[in-house]
């Protein structure tokens, strides 16, 4: 009698506690439902329909209630959309002044007035809310969008911002190695703080090919410049754009997340993993290991990715130049009857076949075919022996030691200084190789100590305008970029010519001349264009830039 009694009491409580929940709560819908409670207390009623009507059976008690229950709902966090690929180059900065290879991660973070489209040379308002350029071209005048906002909490993007950002670029001070970018930049008017003028000295015709919509345009955070210095900012940036800089992990990893205040369309991968993978066999073997979804390859490992249905790849040309530098002001190379045997000893189809796999297309100018300024009659220097020995002869020598510089991560450029080696033995120099590590390699030719070069393979990417070709060899270039060393004050005005005339007809004829000066120097091998190739998960949408086949990850997606 006490068990029964006891059961009784407890079922009862049950009861009380249901319907003291039911007066509290509205007239609920009726649903019939029978829930059989064990003996056991307390008890646990988990439904999925927010009101219930239950009936309770305890012993042979039958009581009818009303229940309200709050529906519960434990949601699992969605895994993060992660874009994992390698970086070709150690990570060393995105500051628009010095950037050398990692403007592809900078573009992710940094916005500028306008960019192109993405894979179009379309120009579209990005940071602009309207920009307007004068008749006579001296003057572009912009509205900033309102509301757009800094990362990391370094208050809106301001007329200001864009006054810092395009003035540093010509900062003498600065010592930034593009000022020809901006050659005409007087200076940036605030109006107010969305309102602007871009004030030039001269008209600037690459303004709106390889400047505003490129690099060169983006604009920086001025407050967040000078709090922290433009080393600090090189490896720890911040900017308005579609990606926030969070991790970086020297000779490791670059981590960028999803800017959740962007102002513009969001991306599609809530992050991007960027792993040091400098060797592009291995970045190969880890695509196909699952270990990154996009990588470029050799162009030896196109049939077998193009084989595997697991992977797509795109062929890309290639907006570069590759040639075999000769430094003139070393003594050794001073005389152009050296550098003329040098240029009939060296194959330059054999170094096609061997270094590119045949599948590049020999050049034999700066400015590639199809763009403003391409010499298509430029002559072409056959492998001549004899030819050579007679050059040889005449700045009398039998033979020459000389030293080669070369990259060791570009597998074409190493095998083409291979190539080089074995032709140069038949006319009596002897070649040695010198491989550095990529950051070595990019130092050396960099101040007083490029005197000391001698011959070296390299490559340099074009913008969409031919000023970025020649730009590089001007005489202020000698000791930044032009490693040749040369130094011709023709060349120079021709070039300043090129960039301030608004007739793509003379501009076309200054940059053929430029290019016959260049030729008859002798101080450099046309090799080739080249082209660009990627693989990647059949699942993935790569977009990439209309100019130099260079790929951006902002804009990748799933595939259809």
């Amino acid at each position: 009698m006490k068990k029964q009694a006891i059961w009784l009491f407890l079922g009862l409580l049950v009861i009380v506690s249901i319907l003291a929940v039911a007066c509290a709560a509205p007239t609920p819908e009726v649903v019939k439902e029978e829930v059989v409670v064990e003996k056991e207390v307390p008890v646990t009623v988990v439904v999925e329909k927010e009101v219930v009507v239950e009936k309770v059976v305890i012993q042979t008690v039958e009581v009818e209630k009303e229940v309200v229950v709050e529906k519960v709902v434990t949601a699992t966090p969605a895994e993060p959309r992660i874009l994992t690929i390698p970086m070709s180059h150690v990570f060393e900065n995105v500051d628009p002044a010095f950037v050398n290879w990692d403007d592809y991660i900078g573009d992710t973070i940094l916005s500028g007035l306008v960019a192109f489209a993405p894979g179009s040379f379309d120009v579209e308002n990005d940071l602009a809310e309207w920009i307007e350029e004068s008749e006579d071209g001296l003057e572009i005048s912009f509205k900033l969008k309102e509301g757009v906002m800094w990362h990391k909490g370094y208050g809106e993007v301001t007329a200001e911002d864009v006054k810092f950002s395009f003035e540093r670029m010509i900062d003498p001070e600065l010592g930034g190695w593009y000022p020809d970018d901006w050659a005409t930049l007087d200076h940036v008017e605030v109006i107010d703080k969305y309102r602007g003028t871009i004030i030039l000295s001269e008209p600037y015709a690459p303004l709106w090919n390889s400047t505003l919509p490129v690099y060169s345009g983006k604009v920086l955070p001025k407050a967040y410049m000078e709090e922290v210095g433009r080393e600090e900012f090189g490896t720890n940036p911040i900017g308005s754009g579609p990606y926030i800089f969070d991790e970086w992990t020297p000779m490791e990893k670059v981590v960028l997340k999803r800017n959740p205040d962007y102002f513009g369309d969001a991306p599609y991968y809530d992050e991007i993993h960027m792993l040091l993978i400098e060797d592009t066999q291995a970045a190969e073997t880890a695509l196909e290991a699952g270990e990154v979804d996009f990588t470029g390859i050799d162009l030896a490992s196109i049939d077998r990715f193009e084989a595997d249905p697991d992977f797509e790849v795109t062929t890309i040309p290639a907006w570069w130049f590759g040639w075999i530098g000769m430094n003139v002001e070393n003594p050794k190379l001073q005389d152009i009857n050296v550098r003329l045997a040098i240029r009939y000893a060296i194959d330059v189809p054999s170094i096609l076949q061997v270094a590119y796999d045949g599948q590049v297309e020999r050049e034999t100018t700066m400015i590639p075919p199809g763009m403003l300024g391409h010499w298509e009659d430029a002559p072409v220097f056959d492998r001549d022996v004899e030819k050579a020995k007679e050059y040889m002869a005449k700045a009398g020598l039998e033979t020459l030691d000389l030293r080669m510089d070369v990259d060791s991560d570009v597998k074409a450029h190493l095998t083409t200084a291979q190539v080089v080696q074995e032709n140069l033995k038949d006319i009596g120099i002897n070649l040695e190789i010198n491989p550095m590590d990529d950051a070595s390699f990019w130092e050396i030719g960099m101040g007083d100590e490029g005197v000391n070069m001698e011959l070296f393979a390299i490559s340099y990417i074009l913008k969409p305008d031919p000023a970025w070709g020649p730009m590089w060899f001007v005489c202020d270039q000698v000791g930044v970029w032009n490693w040749m060393r040369w130094c011709n004050e023709e060349y120079d005005e021709l070039f300043h010519q090129s960039i301030v005339s608004r007739d793509p007809a003379e501009r076309e004829q200054l940059y053929i001349e430029m290019e016959k000066i260049w030729n008859d120097a002798v101080h450099a091998i046309w090799i080739t264009h080249g082209v660009f190739s990627y693989a990647y998960r059949a699942e993935i949408d790569p977009r990439f830039r209309p100019y130099e086949g260079w790929y951006q990850v902002q804009f990748f997606r799933p595939a259809d």
